[in-house]
């Protein structure tokens, strides 16, 4: 393929975090993950300006999935094209897109369920809902094995790499082996101090499945995440660096997995920690601070996705006897 493919990062930020749009120079224009509703316009149609490319001319907009920092503004995109840009997203998470009630449904059945105050629950779902811009049909649902053709010699392969959500999935820029890879690949966590992964059977599968089988070139996150040492890191990734980014993801899966197995192999404790719940002895371990009141905030996620994959090995194990 054609080595004149550039790749203009877009960083849309919204309180005190931001995520990364990326928008691909090609034949059809695609713009990947859209950032929250405010984005569009405040920080994808100005980044574009500036370099002298007009939102309007976007042809596709590829949603690596359905959380609503990736996929809130891809409405106001999409209205900017006169509805004209085709919006792709992986099947698995479609409903995400077409209605955000089923926000709320993912909210309440992993953060959501941890959080008592029905105050801060009603607070969660309002900012929830009101960062998707608005609901879309989209023209394609996508799967493992697909491609989108960009016009030209640019083609992008989609391979599932769930974890982080169900239903992500990556986009590779065939030839090149860019991977923009989005929330599938999370190093030591973002913003809040962990990484946010609801299924970490699925996340270790997809970030080794990164690793041995694509090698990606270069990869494109979609936040800033934090290296061993705490250090915010770059959300672009080229050359030596990816595999050492892989390998992080999966060292720090490691150390969580252990952590929920020494915690909680004996069951939940019957006493809740005031702000932590069932987790108190983790975070007091891991020396946590965040406030998982707040949104977003990894911990009950990605606490949730620990806990029950100890569940699923502890009713594997008894089986076998």
């Amino acid at each position: 393929m054609t080595n004149s493919v550039s790749v203009i990062p877009i960083e849309c930020k919204f309180g005190p975090i931001s995520a990364f749009a990326y928008y691909v120079d090609a034949p059809e224009p695609a713009i990947i993950d859209t950032g929250v509703n405010v984005s569009a316009l405040k920080d994808i149609e100005p980044t574009l300006a500036e370099h002298g490319i007009r939102i309007e001319d976007t042809r596709w907009i590829l949603l690596t999935h359905g959380h609503v920092d990736h996929l809130g503004g891809a409405y106001g995109v999409w209205e900017k094209t006169g509805r004209q840009a085709k919006v792709v997203i992986p099947k698995k998470e479609a409903r995400l897109l077409r209605d955000k009630n089923e926000q709320i449904v993912d909210y309440k059945s992993l953060q959501g369920k941890y959080i008592t105050d029905p105050a801060i629950q009603e607070k969660h779902i309002t900012m929830l809902t009101s960062d998707i811009g608005g609901t879309i049909e989209p023209n394609l649902e996508v799967v493992d094995g697909d491609s989108i053709h960009l016009g030209g010699d640019i083609t992008l392969k989609v391979i599932e790499t769930p974890g982080h959500s169900i239903g992500s999935v990556s986009f590779i820029l065939d030839g090149l082996d860019w991977a923009f890879a989005a929330d599938a690949v999370q190093m030591y966590g973002g913003f809040s101090g962990l990484p946010t992964i609801e299924n970490p059977t699925l996340y270790r599968k997809s970030v080794s499945r990164l690793l041995e089988e694509i090698r990606p070139t270069r990869l494109f996150l979609g936040h800033p995440f934090r290296g061993i040492n705490g250090d915010i890191q770059s959300a672009q990734i080229e050359g030596e660096q990816v595999a050492a980014v892989l390998q992080a993801s999966l060292d720090m899966d490691a150390k969580l997995r252990d952590l929920v197995k020494r915690h909680l192999t004996n069951g939940l404790p019957a006493e809740l920690h005031e702000l932590y719940g069932p987790f108190g002895s983790i975070a007091e371990e891991i020396g946590y601070t965040g406030d998982p009141r707040n949104l977003p905030c990894a911990f009950f996620v990605t606490m949730n996705g620990y806990h029950e994959e100890l569940i699923g090995s502890i009713l594997n194990e008894r089986r076998k006897i």
